[in-house]
């Protein structure tokens, strides 16, 4: 089922190959997008929000790849902050950092592991908790009192606590990881997800009464934009 909505949700394939994409300089038009984003979660962190929902309605929008850009810019903010991979399905968090997958969230969920066995640190300063051993039930292994006291334990440990999660329409997960998350970034990717969908991801955040704290759009062209237009 899921297969056979992606085909009908999908405009073009995705171009956008996963990596850390940010600059020394910080002066290229990826670099300006990331910082805006990165303020614009330093504001919510002083409101009091710290556990940041990432998600897409599809595959192939770009979630993974903005989630760990924006970590790094946290990090060079001086900010302490860790990424967890919850795309079970579909993990790719360690592929982007350069991490193996050898004990992960799923390993803590299974096997008697503690939170600080499951962190893995990166040359940029940030964090990340891979997804590790096999999960065979992600909505169970989301809901259990487990994952709930992991979360806890990082938001006592970290200044920000960003969540790469499971695509909207593909899976379930999303309404398990909004009970403990502070509210939801969404993923839109120009040109590649039809509207249609994106919107009806809206519709099943909002039926759930949760906090969509913003929305940001990947592949837009750099010609589509001008400096004081």
């Amino acid at each position: 089922m899921a297969k056979a909505f992606n085909k009908l949700s999908v405009k073009r394939k995705s171009t956008l190959k996963s990596g850390i994409f940010l600059t020394e300089n910080g002066r290229t038009s990826f670099d300006e997008s990331v910082t805006v984003l990165k303020d614009n979660l330093l504001l919510f962190s002083e409101l009091g929000k710290k556990v940041f929902q990432f998600e897409s309605s599809i595959s192939g929008e770009g979630k993974t790849t903005l989630i760990a850009n924006v970590a790094v810019a946290l990090a060079k903010h001086k900010k302490k902050v860790v990424v967890v991979d919850l795309d079970f399905r579909n993990a790719g968090l360690g592929k982007t950092f350069g991490l193996d997958e050898e004990k992960g969230l799923g390993d803590y969920l299974y096997e008697d592991r503690s939170c600080d066995d499951l962190i893995k640190t990166t040359e940029y300063g940030v964090d990340v908790i891979t997804v590790g051993k096999d999960v065979a039930n992600p909505s169970l292994a989301l809901s259990s009192g487990k994952m709930l006291e992991l979360i806890e334990k990082l938001k006592s440990t970290y200044e920000f606590v960003l969540l790469d999660c499971s695509p909207i329409v593909t899976a379930s997960d999303y309404m398990h990881v909004a009970k403990f998350a502070d509210g939801v970034i969404l993923v839109v990717s120009n040109d590649f997800v039809k509207k249609s969908v994106a919107v009806e991801s809206v519709k099943l955040l909002e039926k759930l009464n949760v906090t969509v704290l913003g929305c940001v759009m990947t592949f837009v062209p750099r010609n589509s934009v001008f400096y004081g237009d």
